[in-house]
């Protein structure tokens, strides 16, 4: 039976959730508002909502549900959203911000076509995008089932009705605005619940020595560097995607369309960081304490890896408790929120000003809102009957977004050789190859050599491809691109 302080804890949490979602929508007056919240936020709301935004199910279940069978080869992505962190700042944050300050830009397909000139780059950007999407958000539709299912014991099909509805609701009607302004809210209730979990942790195991002390009796592997995961390339792999990756999140990115002053990027990339680092520890501790309940007999074996966390959640005391689930709420909630904006960006803005079928304000809003209901429930049923676990699922959907967009934006943005016909090819060939990869992992159950990851070789390709395709191209590069994006990118 669920306990009613969790319960009430909770419900308040979703109350909340709920009244600026349906506030947001106050301050929507264009579509760009309603997809990119244009120009309306400031540092410390637009940083939280950073980082809230890539927090999501793998941070708080999938995370540590990696640990407790790999150990210390995990070590090797934890960390790297600190690292990470900085460089979407200060690689991509700068020239978002200026460009956003000279075209009417929302969208990650606005950014691309307004730096290459070509609404091909902006139907390829928004079709890698929906694919991305549908992929990312099947680990969180899993993880919001398991969080509300351990909490109120009702079926997930139920949990996972609850939790989705709640987010179509708020965000068909306030669109990123709503994202952005439930984010920074959902960032405060995840670092409060980071801090309370690991102070708990480190409580309960008595200390960090006593807690690695006690895996390594059991077994020595685990807490090893290497760990019991793949090999080294296989590692690498992970690292390279995650973390350099990680620096053209869309979920992330499409946040600096939200804020209203260029000095803003100074301090906004330290409050991220300071948010992340808490993110990280939660994920680290919580993982190895996972194993450790279980060694202690204090929990069951779980069946599933991505159950493991709920061992140490269940130790807690009631009040504690609740401040978790809601912690572990927020961060899917917030991820999924802006995911399905962006998506629904994609489908309602982007595609049909790709082909020229460009709806009016008014027309992108109304049926803004009817794709959201429809892209919501699609997802919901995706991420149920996807079949991976949730921290394969999400770690799959980093490495896709890593592969399909660092072309374009981190190179795209910072380099101004690169051009309109290297975007095209590269765009389409990542989008390709990453299906390819999917069909050979998923469908047919086969691995590449050495557990190299299929996202890994496709991102090493698309940086490739962007590269050698600019040197023997000329469009939208150099003295071709438009006066205004070539001053943004000088600065």
């Amino acid at each position: 039976m669920a306990d009613t302080i969790t319960v009430s804890i909770v419900l308040a949490y979703f109350v909340v959730t709920l009244a600026l979602g349906f506030f947001a929508a106050r301050k929507i007056k264009t579509a760009e508002h309603y997809y990119g919240a244009r120009k309306l936020f400031g540092m410390f709301v637009t940083a939280v909502a950073v980082f809230s935004g890539i927090a999501s199910a793998f941070t708080f279940i999938g995370g540590p549900g990696l640990v407790y069978p790999m150990g210390g080869t995990v070590n090797w992505v934890i960390w790297t959203p600190v690292i990470s962190m900085p460089l979407i700042w200060y690689l991509l944050g700068k020239r978002i911000k200026l460009i956003t300050e000279a075209r009417p830009v929302a969208t990650l397909p606005d950014l691309t076509a307004a730096r290459f000139k070509s609404d091909a780059v902006r139907f390829l950007t928004a079709v890698a995008l929906i694919f991305g999407i549908i992929t990312y958000l099947a680990g969180n539709v899993m993880g919001a089932g398991l969080v509300l299912t351990d909490m109120l014991g009702t079926p997930l099909e139920l949990s996972i009705a609850i939790v989705f509805g709640i987010i179509m609701l708020y965000t068909a009607f306030g669109g990123m605005v709503a994202s952005i302004l439930t984010d920074f809210f959902q960032g405060l209730v995840m670092m409060v619940a980071a801090i309370i979990f690991v102070v708990f942790i480190l409580i309960m195991t008595g200390g960090v020595e006593n807690l690695f002390a006690t895996i390594a009796e059991s077994n020595p592997r685990h807490i090893d560097p290497i760990g019991v995961g793949p090999i080294w390339l296989g590692i690498m792999g992970w690292w390279w995607a995650l973390n350099i990756g990680s620096s053209v999140q869309p979920h992330a990115v499409t946040k600096f369309f939200a804020l209203k002053d260029y000095r803003d990027l100074k301090w906004g990339a330290l409050v991220t960081t300071i948010a992340w680092t808490l993110a990280c520890l939660m994920w680290f501790f919580g993982g190895y304490a996972s194993v450790w309940v279980v060694i202690k007999g204090l929990a069951e074996a779980p069946a599933r890896s991505d159950q493991a966390i709920f061992g140490v959640i269940a130790q807690m005391p009631v009040v504690l408790k609740a401040v978790i689930y809601a912690g572990v709420l927020a961060a899917i909630m917030s991820t999924v929120s802006g995911f399905i904006s962006m998506g629904t960006a994609a489908v309602v803005r982007d595609i049909p000003t790709a082909i020229g079928k460009s709806l009016s304000q008014r027309g992108q809003i109304l049926w803004g809102r009817v794709v959201t209901v429809i892209l919501t429930v699609v997802a919901a049923l995706f991420g149920y009957y996807g079949g991976y676990v949730v921290g394969i699922l999400v770690t799959l959907g980093l490495g896709y977004f890593a592969s399909m967009l660092f072309p374009l934006l981190v190179i795209g943005l910072n380099w101004k050789r690169a051009t309109k016909e290297a975007a095209i090819i590269t765009t389409a060939l990542t989008v390709a190859m990453n299906l390819g990869f999917l069909v050979y992992e998923k469908v047919l159950s086969m691995s590449l050599p050495y557990g190299l990851p299929g996202y890994g070789v496709t991102f090493a390709v698309g940086i490739i491809t962007m590269v050698l395709v600019s040197l023997i191209t000329k469009g939208a590069a150099l003295d071709d691109m438009d006066e205004d994006i070539r001053a943004a990118m000088s600065l």
